[in-house]
């Protein structure tokens, strides 16, 4: 499953970074996820989270692999 996540991930922080009105389409923890992985907490839905509570939405399954696809980007 983790590695469905992870191409889930990477193919929606795709999108956004082409067009950035994409993310709206997107779940909320789908949407937390690509603010995570491109660090942009302007990105994080319905008014924002912290950090720390946004990880704490993602889950642990769906923060590695944010963290994972992250770590690719660099």
């Amino acid at each position: 499953m983790s590695a469905e996540v992870e191409r889930r991930i990477v193919a929606m922080v795709e999108e956004v970074e082409k067009d950035q009105k994409r993310l709206r389409v997107f779940s909320t923890a789908e949407q937390i996820a690509v603010a995570l992985v491109l660090d942009r907490s302007e990105f994080f839905p319905h008014g924002g989270y912290t950090m720390l509570e946004a990880v704490e939405r993602l889950g642990p399954d769906w923060t590695r692999a944010a963290l994972r696809v992250q770590r690719r980007r660099e």
